[in-house]
């Protein structure tokens, strides 16, 4: 049986679909498919083995439609080398410019929901450097200090901090001086006492507000770190013990670090939690989680409040 013909269009059509893609400028030119509007760079050498470096352009039905804005890369030892840490460097590049953005959006969300950070005017000097250190403290300082220098460390990992004990000790001055530290690099904080946090979204009940129940609630389960100073202050009701369990509980699931300051102990803090009659287990094994995923700061000594806490 002799060969069947191919007709003329259907050939032409074919040989378009083989060259389609990409080819060098030296295939170009020796395929025809360059044109005189839209001529390929000059080729480059190699800055490690000397090679011939060509341009690579784009085809489409057999012409050349644009071409790329790097030549090829050698396959040379060193180039490989060199191409693999540039190509490293952008992608922390490309990564830091994203989180840069998501951070900027997260800090405008806290600003357009709940106004500044939470922090009351009283408290904006709590930084590290007038923390006042001695051998009882010095510890709790050093942890406070290291979270703050190392949190994208810790972020990474969803650890946060709890800080325990009685009062005056120190607790929420080292607690805002992570957040002060952290806000001056533009990672999103919301530091707030647990009865400021509730009042928050109590107020968006109201009509005039101008943002609902849900936009409040998610940024507290969002934000990059959340403080919760002096939990178990708050009157307990079943709307707060929900309101709580929902965002703690978000937190811990998607491994985002909350810290915690209390003047109550566990028993103590799950009981000022709980309304009466209501059963605290779940509450029990969420602070029990919290506590497990955080480094636990015990500050149990004389009340130091008298000298600036």
């Amino acid at each position: 049986m002799g060969k069947i013909p191919v007709p003329q269009a259907a050939s032409k059509q074919a040989r378009d679909l083989e060259n389609n893609g990409l080819v060098t400028s030296k295939e170009a030119v020796e395929r025809g498919y360059v044109s005189d509007k839209i001529l390929p760079p000059e080729p480059e050498k190699c800055k490690f083995c000397g090679q011939t470096l060509y341009y690579e352009g784009l085809v489409i039905n057999g012409s050349v439609l644009i071409w790329m804005t790097q030549p090829e890369r050698c396959r040379c030892k060193k180039a490989v080398e060199y191409w693999k840490k540039y190509d490293k460097e952008q992608e922390e590049k490309k990564a830091a410019e994203e989180k840069a953005k998501k951070q900027a959006e997260m800090n405008a969300r806290i600003q357009r929901l709940i106004g500044k950070s939470g922090i009351k005017k009283r408290f904006m000097n709590r930084t590290f450097d007038n923390f006042i250190v001695n051998e009882t403290n010095r510890e709790a300082f050093e942890i406070a200090k290291r979270y703050a220098d190392e949190f994208p460390k810790f972020a990474a990992e969803g650890k946060g901090l709890y800080f325990e004990g009685t009062f005056g000790t120190g607790k929420t001055h080292l607690a805002v001086a992570i957040a002060l530290q952290l806000m001056n690099c533009n990672i999103p904080v919301i530091c707030k006492t647990s009865i400021d946090l509730l009042n928050d979204i109590k107020r968006t009940f109201d009509s005039d507000y101008g943002s609902s129940e849900h936009q409040v609630l998610q940024v507290y389960k969002d934000v990059d770190l959340l403080i919760i100073d002096d939990l178990g202050k708050e009157m307990a009701t079943e709307w707060s013990l929900a309101t709580l369990y929902d965002i703690l509980n978000d937190r811990y699931e998607t491994m985002r670090p909350t810290i915690i300051t209390t003047n109550y102990n566990d028993e103590a803090l799950v009981a000022r939690l709980t309304p009466r009659g209501f059963d605290n287990t779940n509450m029990g094994a969420l602070m029990s989680r919290l506590k497990g995923t955080s480094a636990v700061v015990t500050m149990a000594w004389e009340d130091y409040r008298s000298g600036g806490y």
